[in-house]
């Protein structure tokens, strides 16, 4: 059978070593492997009376017309991008994640160097340079980003640049890399000061004195 693999990602992928049982009135558990990670996935289907018994059913069970599928387990997680984030550079975040979770590595490092460049952008219009290097360094001078940011960023930016012009091809250890920095680098120049400013605006509600 067939169906978008909730593990890896990967679209209309086989399923192999279907298994399943009768839960009574037509109804049945299914049990498959994914064949890009082995990655295991139940359906429960009711065909309809077209098959009473587990060995009566052929061919891509969840594909079938005649078959109701009623649910899938498990649900793959919804791909989003850190909290307070600009939506163009969330759009970009979650373009990435996406081609990581499909395995698409060349696609996901370039994909989160040109994030990254995005919430760099976005967060400091002021600073007028358009190299990312340029950029990465002056935020360190300024204190808005830290030390340790800074030399993460530079890693980024130098394994974006390898996946985007390089000989050789993106690995999933470099696209893993790539993805918490990401993460940590937009929560840390959006998530954390929105958080902040939220808390101390209640705060300061709290402290008004009543009419």
């Amino acid at each position: 059978m067939t169906h978008d693999c909730p593990h890896c990602g990967a679209k209309n992928t086989g399923f192999s070593g279907v298994s399943g049982y009768g839960l009574g009135n037509f109804v049945f558990a299914l049990l498959a492997s994914c064949n890009a990670c082995n990655g295991p996935l139940t359906a429960v289907v009711d065909t309809g009376g077209q098959a009473s018994q587990i060995r009566e059913l052929s061919g891509d069970v969840l594909r079938n017309s005649r078959h109701r599928v009623l649910n899938v387990f498990p649900t793959p997680k919804p791909i989003e991008a850190p909290a307070s984030v600009p939506d163009k550079v969330a759009r970009s975040f979650i373009e990435a994640a996406t081609a990581r979770r499909a395995k698409l590595w060349n696609s996901a490092c370039a994909a989160y160097r040109r994030t990254m460049e995005l919430g760099l952008k976005t967060m400091s219009p002021d600073i007028e340079v358009w190299k990312l290097e340029k950029r990465i360094d002056r935020l360190a001078t300024e204190h808005r980003i830290t030390p340790e940011l800074q030399a993460w960023a530079h890693e980024l930016r130098l394994d974006g640049n390898e996946a985007l012009h390089g000989d050789e091809d993106a690995t999933e250890e470099m696209t893993e890399q790539m993805h918490h920095l990401c993460w940590f680098l937009l929560t840390y120049l959006y998530t954390l000061p929105s958080q902040v400013e939220a808390i101390r605006a209640r705060r300061s509600g709290l402290e008004t004195p009543a009419p």
